[in-house]
């Protein structure tokens, strides 16, 4: 209620329970962006009839109406009750007979100006003798009913209630259901699921609105206006469709703007896509010729790699035969092990016996060395005297040395003097000629350099020369090879594909064939009947993947009848037959047909050879249409007028009844063939596959002779390449050569020049050499003296030396120890020098001191007494000590002579073992040589893994990602010059090399690919979107079309049915001003009064108005009924004869409805079943029922009475 008046920007959907608002704004409009199934799911159903006219259906009626202190009912007045069929309320004008219209507006919710006042506080009852009364209420009950004979009926227990809505003073107002406090909501909820209509009070018609029903505009001007189409509509239910169909009408329009934008989009990528093609493909072309390099470069490496595990297995079987050898060495060298073993123990006995006698041998020798050491220290003291005498000698050389040497230096200052004489007049002469010297230098060096750049000018020269009379011919014979590698590329080309076409032709005769040996046993014997001539009229079997059998095609029925009884006699099977005279009925029907789409025809696509059995493919496939794919095929089998046998090119098939197959695997193909009569022969495909071997050992020639021509194409190129190279240089350096020989030859002119300018004067050099020649004779005589002298102090000073070499290490180490004593005495003497100047202060010291050394005097005389016979005893005991080592040293050799027996045997071993050692060494270097050279293999073949593990082939699109092929034995094997592979490796760079694609190129049209096919996506689904809406919108306005229409059809002939009863021969109807769309122009009423012509509404009397509008009340209250209806003088202008029609036209309709009506005039209100009389007292309104049937009965009753009398 209150969304009704709001802005019609706002879309509302209003339901029995509920109301839905969904609002999106686009642009400057509010648009519904809920999902298709949140549309369709809030339309609420049709609305359920609120009662039927069946007999024995219940229904709702009004037994009585409360009015407390409501307009000019003062206090509680109760109206009625009413009868369930026809009340009317009557009274004077003026006594309050339209309040019980008002009282119902008041209780339905209706505002103070309808109920012909300004606010609800006027309602209240206000009077003289009633005055000060705070609120009124009006009560209306209601009880469900169930209709009996007369005016009996049975109350539906529980279905009583009451609807009451009080008002106060302060304009505010409640109401209350069966006396619980509710809402206007629930109020209106509780109503409408009785059949009382709270939207458009087809219930309740007021004093003067009859005439207002029939004066209703075709259509509303506006959203908010009403016209008859809404007012059919919203009986019929049919409006309920009308905004949901507005807001898909508009939703299909703006996604189709969007599908307009993604349209753009697809179209401005697709552009973009194609215009990146040309380079794609190139990049394309390069990545396929750089997988063919890499294949080859994986074949190389790969073979490489074989042939190394060969040489690998080969070292490791003689590796195995080396360690067999070492077997038998290791076995000698473990028994030469064991025999040194027991050598060497003899060996440790023997020298224990010797280490013994050596043993004690040495001990008698310290003995004897001890008891020889007094005689060792007077040898000592004999050669203490011998070297002394020698050091004198030495000292007198040494003195004659010294004066040698000083005379030497004397001569030496001499020669150094005339030597620096001689140095400085040399310097001079030098420094003068030095600048004549450096001309002549720079002159030889620039002549020199003038004569290699001459030689390299010439020899430049003539190589230019020969390089320029050997490039035309090189570059000719290049150009003759490349001309020849073009010619036999094409003709390879063309023998290849020749090659091709014939293997297709081998393998299609081999399916052929194959196909044909394939045939069940009735297909065999019945050509073998052919080919005997038994029964001649036999064609072949017609095979195809739309057939539904597969057919035998014969000449007559005759012959078909003539297989059928052969295949029973030989009880062989069953097979069904095509008699081809039968088929000529399809002969019309063969020819060219206009089909939807103009779909290609399948019956035109078969190729047949043998035109006699077109009329059994026809009769097979009919008129079934080849989509591309299931969608066309959709389109193309559904047509308004037709339907059609659709096939696509997946093998999906839909079926004139609608039914579809296909899915599962991959579509059958083959199964089509394109004649019956011709067949291929075991002899027939070996001629084919020997044509194909012959052609296929060409294409190998041709592939020789190519790989040939591309290596000499490669040297030419080569050469080609290297003759222009030099060529260039050489030509760029002749210009530079021939002016670096001009600036020569400039150079050697200018120092030819300076040569003669710094020629020396004459004169001045010829002194300068006589005086450094002068100081020269000088040097050479002083050095002669010099050398004379120099040679004597050598010659005494190796006389020293020799003197030195004579002397023993232990006379020298004296001597040294000789001069440090004499040292240490001077350094004494010093000392004791330094003593004597205090020897007189210590003289009682010294004398204790001489004392003391006397008494040490006579001590040593003892203790050397005693040594002398120590000494005595030291003799004896040593001859004893030579005479136990002379017996020792007796015995020691025949030990000796043992030991070295025993080392030679040791020896002996050890020279064998070390013979085996040398061996096993030899072996053993064998086997590391033999390892090493497996190692090496080992790395080389990691070096080709890994050059093979860089090498990954291209992922090529439209294609399997393709991985490197791993060769078998046979095919490594089947190699045998690796060069070709490696030059055709190198031809392949080359090529490479020269392409220079745009890789990136792939990347982008992949990106462009994968934006056109996401752009396509988005087109698509926002076109499926587009259509689903679309499709939905179509089935809304159809559902609204038939169901308005089927509403409308019956409203229109019942009115039709009212109009002439109540007129008694007028006509009138409901009209489409539009009779193609009824929702455009809307609905025209037009009537035809009694005797009159046809007319509009609007000219029609007051009564004409009124009888055409209760017509049309009657026909809707015929569609859809409602329980109960009030009515305010709707007689009023109706003359005596139109009241009593109306009248009992109203009471015949009562029949399944309280009709309540307010009336004057008595031929309405003497027909009802019940009056309400209405009068006023006082100023207020007091009410009275009674029962006109029961009154006038008893009338009657009366008057029998009285006339008995």
């Amino acid at each position: 209620e209150d969304l009704k008046g709001k802005s019609p920007s706002f879309y509302c959907f209003f339901s029995t329970d509920k109301v839905l608002i969904h609002l999106s704004t686009v642009s400057d409009e509010v648009v519904d962006n809920r999902s298709l199934e949140e549309i369709l799911s809030s339309i609420p159903p049709p609305p359920p009839p609120a009662m039927t006219n069946e007999a024995g259906a219940p229904r709702l009626m009004i037994t009585h109406i409360v009015n407390q202190n409501f307009k000019s009912y003062a206090g509680e007045q109760i109206l009625g009750p009413f009868h369930k069929r026809f009340s009317c309320i009557i009274g004077p004008n003026g006594s309050g007979k339209s309040n019980v219209i008002d009282s119902m507006l008041f209780v339905f919710g209706y505002r103070a100006q309808k109920i012909r006042s300004k606010k609800l506080s006027v309602l209240i009852h206000n009077s003289d003798e009633h005055s000060d009364i705070q609120s009124c209420t009006i009560e209306v009950h209601f009880q469900k009913i169930i209709d009996k004979e007369g005016d009996d009926y049975e109350v539906i227990p529980n279905s009583n209630f009451s609807v009451s809505r009080t008002a106060y003073k302060d304009n505010s107002s409640v109401y209350h259901i069966s006396g619980k406090k509710a809402t206007f909501k629930d109020v209106g909820l509780l109503l409408r699921s009785h059949g009382i209509d709270l939207d458009h009070n087809r219930f309740l018609i007021l004093q003067g609105e009859v005439e207002q029903i029939a004066m209703m505009k075709a259509k509303g001007q506006n959203e908010h206006d009403e016209g008859m189409l809404e007012y059919l509509e919203d009986i019929i239910g049919s409006r309920r469709l009308k905004e949901p169909i507005q807001i898909l009408c508009r939703r299909v329009e703006i996604i189709n703007e969007q599908r307009g934008e993604k349209l753009n989009r697809v179209k401005m990528v697709e552009k973009e896509k194609d215009a990146l093609e040309g380079e794609r493909n190139k990049a394309l072309e390069f990545l396929s010729l750089e997988n063919k390099m890499f294949k080859e470069k994986n074949k190389i490496c790969q073979y490489y790699i074989y042939e190394l595990q060969k040489q690998i297995t080969e070292l490791e079987t003689q590796k195995a035969k080396i360690h067999e050898d070492t077997k038998e060495v290791n076995e000698k060298s473990s028994k030469l092990a064991d025999e040194l073993k027991d050598k060497n123990t003899a060996l440790k006995d023997v020298e224990k016996k010797l280490n013994k006698i050596t043993k004690f041998i040495e001990e008698n020798k310290n003995k004897f060395t001890q008891l020889d050491l007094e005689d060792v220290q007077v040898r000592e003291q004999l050669k203490h005297a011998k070297s002394k005498s020698k050091k004198l000698e030495k000292q007198l050389v040494k003195d004659k040395e010294k004066n040698k040497e000083k005379e030497l230096m004397e001569f030496s200052k001499a020669v150094n003097d005339a030597r620096s004489d001689f140095d400085v007049a040399k310097s001079e002469l030098d420094l003068y000629l030095s600048r004549h010297n450096n001309a002549i230098s720079q002159l030889e060096t620039a002549k020199g350099a003038l004569q290699t750049a001459s030689g390299t000018l010439k020899e430049r020269i003539a190589t230019i020369k020969e390089l320029e009379s050997k490039l035309p011919q090189a570059e000719h014979d290049l150009k003759k090879k490349e001309n020849e590698l073009e010619k036999l590329v094409k003709e390879e080309a063309n023998i290849k594909g020749y090659v091709q076409d014939l293997r297709q032709k081998v393998e299609e005769a081999r399916s052929s064939l194959a196909a044909n040996k394939s045939r069940g046993k009735v297909l065999e014997a019945l050509m073998q009947q052919k080919k005997s001539g038994s029964i001649p009229g036999i064609y072949g079997r017609l095979v195809g993947c739309f057939f539904p059998c597969h057919f035998l095609v014969v000449d007559t029925i005759d012959t078909a009848q003539e297989c059928v009884n052969f295949l029973k006699k030989q009880n062989i099977g069953v097979a069904t037959f095509i008699g081809l005279d039968k088929m000529a009925v399809w002969e019309k029907s063969m020819g060219k047909i206009q089909t939807p789409e103009n779909t290609p025809r399948l019956f035109d696509m078969i190729k047949v050879k043998d035109e006699k059995i077109r009329q059994a493919f026809y009769f097979a496939v009919r008129d079934t249409l080849v989509a591309d794919n299931l969608d066309q095929a959709t389109r193309v089998a559904f047509q308004k007028d037709k339907r059609w046998r659709v096939v696509t090119l997946q093998g999906q098939i839909i079926e004139q009844s609608g039914t579809m197959t296909g899915g599962g695997g991959k579509p059958m193909k083959g199964r089509m063939g394109s004649s019956v009569v011709i067949e291929t022969s075991q002899d027939q495909i070996n001629e084919m596959e020997s044509q194909l071997q012959k052609n296929y050992q060409k294409v190998k020639q041709y592939q020789e002779c190519k790989v040939q021509l591309e290596e000499e194409i490669l040297k030419l190129r080569q050469s080609v390449r290297e003759m222009r190279n030099t060529l260039e240089k050489y030509s760029a350096s002749i210009q530079s050569l021939s002016e670096q020989e001009a600036h020569l030859k400039i150079q050697v002119k200018e120092f030819e020049g300076n040569v003669v300018a710094a020629a020396p004067d004459k004169i001045k050099q010829k002194d300068m050499e006589k005086k450094c020649n002068k100081f020269k004779e000088e040097y050479d005589r002083v050095a002669a003296k010099a050398d004379k002298l120099e040679t004597e102090v050598k010659r005494l000073h190796n006389l020293i030396v020799e003197i030195n070499n004579k002397k023993l290490k232990t006379q020298q180490d004296n001597l040294d120890k000789i001069n440090k004593e004499i040292d240490q005495c001077t350094s004494a003497i010093t000392k004791a020098q330094v003593a004597i100047k205090t020897a007189d202060r210590n003289l009682k010291k010294s004398e204790d001191t001489v004392l003391r050394t006397e008494k040490e005097i006579e001590e040593n005389k003892k203790n050397l007494q005693d040594l002398m016979e120590q000494l005595t005893a030291v003799e004896e005991r040593a001859g004893e000590v030579m005479n136990e080592s002379k017996k020792a040293e007796e015995a020691l050799p025949e030990i000796q002579e043992e030991h070295r027996s025993v080392l030679q045997k040791i020896k002996a071993i050890q020279e064998e073992e070390h013979l085996l050692q040398k061996e096993a060494l030899s072996i053993r270097l064998k086997i590391e040589q033999l390892e090493s050279h497996v190692v090496e293999h080992q790395s080389k073949i990691k070096y080709w893994q890994k050059e093979i593990s860089k090498i990954s082939l291209h992922p090529m699109e439209d294609k399997e990602a393709e991985e490197l092929p791993v060769l078998s034995q046979d095919e490594l094997e089947a190699i045998k010059d690796p060069n070709i592979i490696t030059n055709q490796i190198a031809l392949l760079e080359a090529q490479c090399h020269e392409m220079k694609p745009n890789l990136g190129a792939i990347a982008e049209y992949n990106k462009k690919e994968e934006l056109y096919l996401k752009r396509v996506a988005e087109l698509d689904e926002i076109t499926n979107e587009r259509d689903r809406f679309r499709e939905a919108y179509e089935e809304l306005r159809k559902n609204r079309l038939n169901e308005f229409m089927t509403g409308f059809n019956v409203i229109t002939n019942k009115l039709k049915e009212n109009y002439q009863m109540l007129t008694l021969g007028g006509d009138a109807e409901l009209e489409l001003v539009d009779s193609l769309d009824p929702f455009s122009e809307g609905i025209a009423f037009s009537v035809r009064p009694p005797k009159k012509s046809w007319k509009k509404i609007f000219n029609l009397s007051g009564g004409e108005k009124t009888l055409s509008s209760l017509a049309l009340v009657f026909a809707l209250h015929h569609y859809k009924p409602t329980p109960l209806y009030f009515m305010d003088e709707i007689d009023a202008a109706l003359d005596f004869k139109n009241v009593s029609i109306v009248a009992f036209y109203i009471y015949e309709q009562t029949k399944n409805a309280q009709f309540i009506i307010i009336s004057l005039r008595n031929n309405m209100f003497e027909i009802a079943d019940r009056l309400i009389g209405i009068y006023k007292t006082y100023n207020t309104t007091k009410s009275v029922a009674t029962n006109p049937k029961v009154i006038a009965s008893k009338g009657l009753a009366e008057l029998g009475s009285i006339g008995c009398l």
